[in-house]
């Protein structure tokens, strides 16, 4: 044998000595790999969404001009409803206070529309309500090239076409530097007010973070078509 196949089988025979004393060895290493990847892997997908935007040039987004045209989409609980434009809203318990800031942030941009009225207070009967609440939620799939920030909704009782909503808002704080911002509080708490996904990057609601904490046009004439029918 060459001088190299020994030093490889010299090496080959020292990790099979490690793993039989310590059969541990492995699935420990795989484990730390994983666990290590499942960290690291949002800031890899930012890093990636940023370069693609870079690189990409101008996008295919429509411009503000453009927005005005087109409604944000509304989610199935609210379309075709009446509804009253009032909300009462409140923070579950466990709730941090960097997380109650962003939310507070998010109330105000939607209140300054005139189009809701978002109160404090606690959910009454037959009146709309909003929960703002925390939960974590690993990466399950570490090649996944999405992290989940946040989750919100409606969730409506429908009498006679009159609904009454109580909707949810809620961040992500297994990744706080990522889901605690004021974009994403404005995301969520626009989905309990009955916005849907829209595929403007302008709007708060694109479906990825674009840093926008700013209604759209097309955002606000999306809460119009909602609360002013």
């Amino acid at each position: 044998m060459k001088r190299k196949s020994w030093i490889w089988l010299l090496i080959l025979t020292s990790i099979v000595l490690i793993v039989t004393k310590n059969p541990k060895v492995i699935p420990n290493l795989h484990s730390q790999i994983k666990e290590t990847t499942v960290k690291v892997q949002p800031f890899l997908y930012l890093l990636k969404a940023s370069l693609d935007n870079k690189l990409s040039g101008k996008t295919k987004s429509s411009n503000q001009k453009q927005v005005s045209k087109t409604a944000t989409p509304i989610e199935d609980p609210l379309k075709n409803v009446t509804i009253s434009n009032t909300y009462y809203f409140h923070f579950k318990k466990n709730v941090p206070q960097s997380v109650r800031n962003s939310f507070t942030k998010a109330v105000n941009t939607y209140n300054d529309t005139g189009v809701v009225r978002l109160i404090p207070g606690e959910k009454q009967p037959n009146k709309n309500s909003i929960t703002f609440f925390i939960y974590h939620k690993k990466i399950q799939d570490i090649t996944s090239n999405t992290v989940e920030l946040g989750n919100g909704g409606p969730s409506s009782l429908v009498i006679n076409h009159y609904a009454i909503n109580s909707g949810q808002a809620g961040l992500n704080l297994t990744y706080p530097n990522l889901a605690v911002k004021d974009s994403v509080a404005v995301h969520e708490l626009g989905h309990a007010l009955g916005l849907a996904h829209s595929s403007d990057r302008h709007s708060v609601m694109y479906p990825v973070d674009q840093g926008e904490s700013s209604l759209s046009r097309g955002d606000i004439e999306g809460l119009k078509s909602i609360y002013q029918n």
